[in-house]
């Protein structure tokens, strides 16, 4: 043994673990003060100016493990292009698919970062190290995407000062990737040195397996427990489709289920004593296999079309007062709901009603931000309901007064028996006048 791995082995049972997670979870909260003060002395963007916080966790938590200047260098390159990854995420994504791709993605670069760590180490000192970062940093990368996705919609979180301003979900994100992550690579340099017996008792372990079968049980359980009801959990509605944002949920947990079994069934197929953890990745990837069907069997009449129906009822029931304060949302997107699935039936009348009820209310929530929704609009354009989507737009210009340039160009495109273009959304273009590609010629 050499002299350094002798220093290494006088350490505790958890020095390096404590020291890693401590380093890096005081240095993300020193630095997320540090930035909130010099955001408010200079008026700076906080969210660039925490930026800083990997390189320097790098730098702090690589001299935790032993006043290491390779390690210290590897980390804040990888944490600082981390960083930089997540500060370039622009659109805020309601679906939780995309909470499970940014946990894959940020999974991934955090096991590279872990590996490269653990080539600055002697020989005698590496050990599978690309996990140590790789878990936790997919959870990280998770928890970061809900709070700038769904938990930002679902809770109005850029209403609220303090939540809109600062840099929430990147402080979340480095505490749960830098605690969990040092503390992991901290704890495999511990267990270097535990007795061979500990050792193998660890090594028996199979916590891919449990997670797999806990992933299947949340997202049928939670699932049943709302869609039984007709709602969404945190209220995931994309577009005018619930059962899309139900079929959404079903297979996020499902290809998260499925990746854990996955991984646990390679353990086990590496260990021949790791039978108990064979069979719960078994039930784990059968519940991720229930899952999936479900998820496709609700996006499918008649499930589809009784979903979105009740989902709409419920909701212009509950807030049928109007003196309620989400009384013109739901009015707007309850028939918005209604309108599709009776599109779906191919019930022209009953599409052309509800479009145009949804247009009777005078407050839509967001509404200023987005315009109005022409997915209906557009359908029952291409039946031949011209009169009927000229009447929408106009009793558009009730809750979304700021877009009335907008709406006119295409209340006048319409009149002149062209296509308008409603992706183009443009309220001026530079020199006043309607944008070129605001119209279409009808084919």
């Amino acid at each position: 043994m050499s002299a350094e791995l002798e220093l290494y082995a006088k350490a505790s049972k958890t020095r390096y673990a404590v020291h890693g997670a401590g380093a890096f979870g005081l240095t993300s909260l020193v630095v997320f003060g540090l930035s909130a003060w010099y955001a408010g002395a200079t008026g700076h963007s906080q969210v660039d100016t925490f930026l800083a916080v990997g390189p320097l966790c790098g730098i702090v938590v690589g001299f935790a493990y032993g006043h290491r200047l390779g390690l210290s260098i590897v980390l804040a390159i990888s944490f600082g292009l981390i960083g930089s990854m997540f500060i370039l995420q622009e659109g805020r994504s309601p679906l939780l698919i995309d909470v499970v791709f940014t946990g894959a993605v940020s999974a991934f670069v955090f096991w590279i970062a872990g590996g490269c760590a653990v080539l600055t180490l002697p020989s005698e000192l590496r050990f599978d190290g690309a996990k140590a970062f790789a878990i936790p940093g997919g959870l990280a990368g998770m928890a970061f995407q809900f709070l700038y996705g769904p938990a930002h919609s679902a809770f109005d979180l850029g209403k609220h000062s303090g939540l809109g301003e600062s840099p929430w979900e990147y402080l979340v994100m480095w505490l749960i990737a830098g605690i969990g992550g040092g503390w992991l690579f901290g704890a495999e340099l511990d267990r270097l040195y535990q007795p061979a017996e500990r050792k193998a008792e660890i090594g028996k372990r199979n916590s891919w397996a449990v997670a797999s079968v806990v992933c299947g049980i949340l997202g049928l359980g939670i699932g049943m427990l709302y869609f039984l009801r007709y709602r969404l959990p945190l209220g995931l509605l994309d577009g005018i489709s619930p059962a899309s944002g139900a079929a959404d949920w079903l297979w996020s947990w499902s290809l998260l289920g499925a990746v854990f079994a996955t991984f646990a069934l390679i353990q086990t197929f590496r260990n021949a004593e790791k039978q108990p953890g064979r069979s719960w990745a078994i039930v784990g990837i059968a519940l991720a296999a229930a899952l999936i069907f479900t998820s496709v069997r609700i996006v499918a009449n008649p499930w589809k079309t009784r979903f979105n129906t009740n989902y709409a009822a419920r909701l212009l029931g509950e807030h049928g007062d109007s003196g309620d304060s989400e009384h013109g949302n739901a009015v707007y997107t309850g028939n918005l709901i209604l309108a599709q699935a009776a599109l779906d039936n191919s019930d022209v009348a009953n599409a052309r009603r509800h479009l145009l009820e949804a247009a009777t209310t005078t407050a839509v929530r967001n509404i200023e931000e987005t315009g109005p929704d022409t997915s209906v609009a557009r359908a029952l354009l291409q039946r031949g309901e011209r009169d009927t989507v000229l009447e929408y737009l106009h009793r558009c210009h009730n809750f979304w007064p700021q877009g009335a340039p907008v709406l006119n160009r295409w209340e006048t495109a319409l009149r002149a028996g062209r296509q308008p273009n409603f992706n183009n959304r443009t309220i001026n273009a530079p020199d006043g006048s309607p944008p070129a590609n605001d119209v279409r010629r009808e084919p």
